[in-house]
C-alpha cells in the first residue's frame, strides 16, 4: 500500500504527479488529494500445482482494470485509489526456498514492476506513505481492513509508525475452531502483547500491517539456503555456509542476496547449523547420519518465518499493537495437520523462542546473571532447558512444581549433557520472598488430554493429606515439614535468599488450570517482564 497526499491547484500538484496535475488543470480552486496504490503481489514459490496458472490469468484481468477515482461530498477533497496484481515466480528448475523467502520476493515485486519507484520514494516524508499488509493465500481480508489499519498507522507520530507492528481481531474458519487460542489472540492488552512474547507471536502473521521502511530495517524474513544435492550415495546433501545463515541480510528489500552481513539480527537455532565435520572423506553410517541431519537443519530453516520475523522485531525495540475493531477484519482458516504452521515442529518453536528469550533477556542481563529457577519440571521444562546454550544451562539453580512425585520421589534432574551435574527438583513455595504469602505448601498434577483444548485441571493426588477447593480445582495441602526434610536429604545446600532472589522462567501453560497456576506464580512475588517471564 503506498499513500501519497498533496495539494492540488490549476499550476499542478506540489507531489509532482504529472498525470494528477493533468487532471486538475482546468481547476483555479485548491483540493487535497489522497492517493491510494494498492499492489497485491504474489509470489509462486516452485509450485508444482496450477497455482501459477491461475495467478497469471487473474494478473491479466487485472491488468484491464483501470484507475478509478472518487471525489467527497466536498468538492476540496478528492481520493483516487489504483489497484493491480504483481506475479513473481521462481524459475522452472528451482526449488522451494520457504514462506521467508516467498515474501521478501513478493515485498519487491512493486519496485521491479514500477522503474520509477526511487522517484516516487523520494517525494519526502510528509506526503508519502508505504506499507505493507500481509495476508496468506488461504485466508479472508474483510472490506475495511486496509483502512482501518492504515488509519490507526497514520494517527501515530512518524517514530512510532516506523516501529509499530500492527496486528487485528480475527475470526476462525469454521467457527468453532481453536476457541481457546482465538479468544487467547483476541484479548490481549498491549502490555500482555509484550508480557507474553515468549510463549507465542502474540500477533498473528495473517493480520500484521507494518511500514515499509520498519520491514526494511529488520533486513525483511530470514531466506532459507537453497537446495544444493548430490548422488553420493544417493543422499540429498544441503550445503549451507554457517556464517550466511547468521546475518542473512539484504541491502534492501528489493535485493535478494545471500552475502553474509552483520547488519541483521536473524533468530535461528544452533541444532539448525550445517554439521561442517561432513567432508568427501566421511563415509559409512557417520556420513549418511551427517547427511540426513544437515537435510533436517535445512528444512527447519524454511518454518516459523514469522516467528523469527517477530523476535527480529522485538530485538531491535519495534513496538507491537493490536487494532480493536466492532467486527473482525481477517478470517483465518485453520486446517488441521494441511497448514504450514500446523506441521512446524513443537520442538523447534520451543527452540526458538528459549533463544530468543536467551539473546534478548538473558544475555548481558545482571538480573539474570547469579542463576534462575526453572517452573515446571515436566516435558516442557526439561525441552526448555535442553534448547539453552551452555552458559545458560549453567545458571539453572533448581526446577520447582507442583507434583508431590517430582519432588520427593524423583527429586533429581540427571543428564549426561549436564556434565554429571544435577539439578534439584524443588516446591515452587521455596521462592517466595514473603513467607506469610505462602502459608502452606500445596501439591498436585496437571491432568494433560490428548486432544481438544481447556482439558486441563489439578487432579487430587491419591495420598491426599487434607485437600481444599479453589475455583473446582483440587491441590493437596500439607506442612512445610516436608520442604524441609527435603532439604536435609539433598546433597546440596539451599540458601534460603538465594531461592527468594531467583528470576523465575515458567515453563508450564497458562490459563489451563482453572486459575491455579497463576494464583501459585503471584504467592512468589515476582515482576512479570522483570524477574520472571512465562515461555508457554
Amino acid at each position: 500500500l503506498h499513500m501519497r497526499f498533496g495539494r492540488l491547484c490549476n499550476r499542478g500538484i506540489n507531489s509532482s504527479d504529472e498525470d494528477d496535475a493533468a487532471t486538475t488543470a482546468e481547476s483555479p480552486q485548491k483540493r487535497s488529494i489522497v492517493h491510494f496504490d494498492i499492489c497485491i503481489c504474489c509470489y509462486n514459490d516452485a509450485s508444482t500445482d496450477k497455482s501459477l496458472e491461475k495467478l497469471r490469468s487473474l494478473e491479466n484481468e487485472s491488468a484491464r482494470m483501470s484507475t478509478s477515482s472518487e471525489t467527497t461530498g466536498d468538492e476540496a477533497f478528492v481520493v483516487t485509489m489504483q489497484t493491480k496484481l504483481l506475479v513473481g515466480t521462481a524459475s522452472t528448475c528451482a526449488s522451494s526456498r520457504g514462506a521467508g523467502y516467498a515474501r521478501n520476493q513478493a515485498a519487491k515485486l512493486r519496485d521491479d514492476c514500477n522503474r520509477n519507484a526511487r522517484e516516487v520514494r523520494q517525494v519526502g516524508e510528509e506526503c508519502a506513505n508505504h506499507f505493507l499488509c500481509i495476508l496468506d493465500s488461504d485466508d479472508i481480508m474483510h472490506p475495511t481492513r486496509i483502512a482501518e489499519q492504515a488509519c490507526a498507522m497514520l494517527s501515530l507520530d512518524d517514530e512510532q509508525r516506523e516501529r509499530t507492528l500492527m496486528g487485528c481481531q480475527f475470526d476462525r474458519i469454521p467457527e468453532d475452531s481453536t476457541q481457546h487460542y482465538t479468544h487467547w489472540a483476541n484479548s490481549l492488552s498491549n502490555e500482555r502483547l509484550y508480557l507474553e512474547q515468549f510463549r507465542e507471536c502474540t500477533l498473528l502473521q495473517p493480520t500484521w500491517f507494518l511500514s515499509r521502511k520498519c520491514f526494511e530495517s529488520l533486513g525483511g524474513y530470514l531466506n532459507a539456503p537453497t537446495n544444493n544435492t548430490d548422488e553420493t550415495n544417493s543422499q540429498k546433501r544441503t550445503k549451507i555456509i554457517p556464517d550466511t545463515l547468521a546475518s542473512d541480510g539484504m541491502e534492501s528489500v528489493a535485493a535478494d542476496t545471500d552475502v553474509s552481513s552483520k547488519q541483521f539480527y536473524r533468530l535461528f537455532h544452533p541444532s539448525e547449523i550445517l554439521d561442517t565435520t561432513i567432508s568427501k572423506g566421511t563415509i559409512g553410517e557417520k556420513r549418511k547420519k551427517c547427511a540426513q541431519n544437515n537435510e533436517k537443519s535445512a528444512n527447519t530453516l524454511r518454518l516459523a518465518e514469522d516467528t523469527r520475523f517477530f523476535y527480529a522485531h522485538l530485538n531491535a525495540g519495534g513496538r507491537l499493537h493490536l487494532h480493536r475493531t466492532p467486527s473482525p477484519l481477517v478470517s483465518y482458516r485453520h486446517r488441521f495437520g494441511m497448514s504450514q504452521s500446523s506441521s512446524t515442529p513443537r520442538k523447534l518453536l520451543l527452540k526458538l523462542r528459549a533463544k530468543a528469550w536467551e539473546d534478548m533477556v538473558f544475555s548481558g542481563n545482571s538480573v539474570w546473571a547469579n542463576g534462575f529457577a526453572i517452573w515446571g519440571a515436566g516435558r516442557d521444562g526439561k525441552d526448555f532447558l535442553k534448547a539453552l546454550s551452555q552458559a545458560a544451562v549453567s545458571k539453572v539453580v533448581c526446577f520447582v512444581d507442583v507434583d508431590q512425585n517430582k519432588i520427593e520421589r524423583i527429586k533429581w534432574y540427571d543428564n549426561p549433557a549436564l556434565g554429571g551435574r544435577r539439578i534439584p527438583i524443588l516446591h515452587f513455595s521455596v521462592l517466595a520472598k514473603n513467607v506469610v504469602a505462602v502459608d502452606e505448601v500445596t501439591f498436585g498434577k496437571i491432568d494433560k488430554k490428548q486432544r481438544g483444548e481447556d482439558c486441563f485441571n489439578i487432579a487430587q493426588s491419591k495420598h491426599t493429606l487434607q485437600t481444599e477447593q479453589h475455583n473446582g480445582s483440587k491441590q493437596k495441602s500439607v506442612s512445610k515439614t516436608a520442604i524441609k526434610n527435603r532439604k536435609k536429604e539433598s546433597n546440596e545446600s539451599f540458601d534460603s535468599e538465594v531461592l527468594h532472589q531467583l528470576p523465575v522462567v515458567v515453563c508450564v501453560a497458562m490459563y489451563r488450570t482453572k486459575g491455579a497456576l497463576e494464583r501459585n506464580v503471584a504467592s512468589i512475588g515476582r515482576v512479570e517482564g522483570k524477574d520472571l517471564w512465562h515461555i508457554m
